[in-house]
């Protein structure tokens, strides 16, 4: 017992001259009263080896409050601040205590110390502060747990173990005997287990394209199995297949042709090396030059316009079979005339253009009286070259709705009301011109 008493003795004196201290002075209960009383927003440790580090103040009071971040504090002054403080103390400038301040004042072991301005009573400003903090010479802590390792168990619907690991840091080395070891234990383990095994369809792709534009083909769209074990599979199919195109392809054109072949749209016989003559000229003999001409079922596409002596000439009209031919000029009325073709194989047209007649009403529309619920008929008639093609009727100014009211040349109105009494004209125009009829008055009774 006496040879035990002595290493003790020895272990105390070897930890009191490496930490450059002398033997630990035992406080008296008045001195942690004390002590704690100056620290009364910290938990002050005071058991064990421990020292307390110089004061720090590295913020002032102005602006949003005085901030003494332990963050801030390390990065200025690096190592001496420990990795864990158990405690922490704040006065201010003056030696005041933070808890005797009677300032809204923050704390944290993790953060540090802080005073908002915004938080004091009656617009007061925080205090200037400075803090220390109280540490283990020897800083032996543990590092934060690891994450749980994956289950030793990678079977479906089975029970394995998890393991996550820590490890004792050391940050001031020491001789072994007098470090003092981290308390617990290094590894913990849990109970895991994976769920039964599954398989399940994800959300369906989208279509893809459809293989033929006419004529009836077919679309797919996938989808794919997630499963957690090869053991299961899922319950369905992996594509689904769809009609799609279903509008019919144009059919082959029918068209028979005795010469040259059908066109491209199938309207007609084509012959490219064949030509059609054409001269146009006025009622008095004057060629006239710059018509236009076309074919009668698409007047619109101009194939050729007549030179300075009114003729023209066009390739591809065969001459087996007469063609319709549309011919116009600005201030003529526009005709349609046949080919002719001859031996020679040729194909050959003569059109005489009339000047054209600005429309003109032959029968304008008359006054009507009817009775409520009754019908009338308004009639309208006009003539020109070219002979107008439609005809435009307006109430009091108004035009009517052509699809409503289904009018041509003649206006029948049913059903009679008193308020469609008022005055009713007729409006036609063609190529030449436009011309509007004298106006009927309708009364409703």
């Amino acid at each position: 017992m006496l040879e035990l008493n002595k290493v003790a003795l020895l272990l105390s004196v070897l930890a009191s001259a490496a930490l450059g201290q002398g033997p630990l002075r035992t406080r008296s209960p008045s001195d942690r009263s004390r002590r704690a009383a100056l620290n009364t927003f910290t938990d002050t440790q005071t058991t064990g080896v421990t020292e307390w580090t110089s004061w720090f103040n590295i913020d002032h009071p102005g602006g949003n409050g005085d901030y003494e971040r332990l963050e801030a504090i390390r990065f200025y002054y690096r190592e001496r601040v420990c990795v864990r403080p158990v405690a922490m103390e704040a006065r201010t400038t003056d030696w005041v205590a933070a808890a005797e301040t009677g300032e809204v004042v923050h704390s944290s072991l993790e953060k540090g110390f802080w005073c908002i301005n915004r938080e004091q009573p009656q617009g007061r400003v925080c205090s200037n502060y400075h803090v220390r903090f109280q540490c283990h010479p020897v800083q032996s802590y543990w590092t934060d747990w690891s994450e749980w390792g994956p289950c030793s168990t990678t079977v479906c619907n089975d029970a394995g173990i998890q393991v996550r690991q820590r490890k004792c840091v050391n940050t001031q080395p020491m001789p072994l005997l007098l470090v003092p070891a981290c308390q617990g234990h290094h590894s913990e383990r849990r109970e895991c287990s994976n769920p039964p095994c599954a398989a399940k369809w994800s959300s369906w792709g989208r279509w893809g394209m459809c293989s033929v534009t006419c004529g009836g083909g077919r679309r797919i769209r996938r989808r794919t199995c997630a499963r957690s074990s090869v053991t299961v599979q899922c319950s369905g199919r992996p594509a689904e297949i769809q009609k799609c195109g279903r509008s019919p392809c144009p059919a082959k054109c029918q068209l028979r042709c005795t010469e040259g072949s059908p066109s491209e749209d199938c309207s007609r016989c084509s012959c490219d090396n064949h030509i059609l003559q054409g001269e146009v000229h006025s009622v008095t003999g004057a060629p006239v030059a710059e018509a236009l001409v076309a074919l009668a079922r698409k007047p619109t596409v101009t194939l050729a316009r007549t030179d300075a002596n009114g003729q023209f000439r066009v390739t591809g009209i065969c001459s087996s079979s007469s063609t319709l031919m549309s011919i116009r000029k600005d201030k003529f009325a526009p005709i349609t005339v046949s080919t002719s073709s001859n031996t020679t194989g040729l194909s050959s047209v003569r059109a005489v253009l009339k000047s054209a007649e600005k429309p003109y009403i032959v029968k304008h529309p008359e006054d009507k009286v009817r009775y409520e619920g009754g019908r009338v008929m308004l009639c309208c008639k006009a003539t020109g070259s070219p002979a107008p093609d439609k005809y435009y009727w307006f109430h009091n100014g108004t035009l009517l709705d052509r699809k409503v009211y289904k009018y041509e040349e003649d206006l029948v109105l049913w059903d009679l009301k008193p308020e469609q009494s008022g005055l009713y004209y007729c409006k036609t125009s063609s190529s030449a011109g436009s011309i509007k009829s004298s106006a009927a008055l309708l009364t409703v009774m």
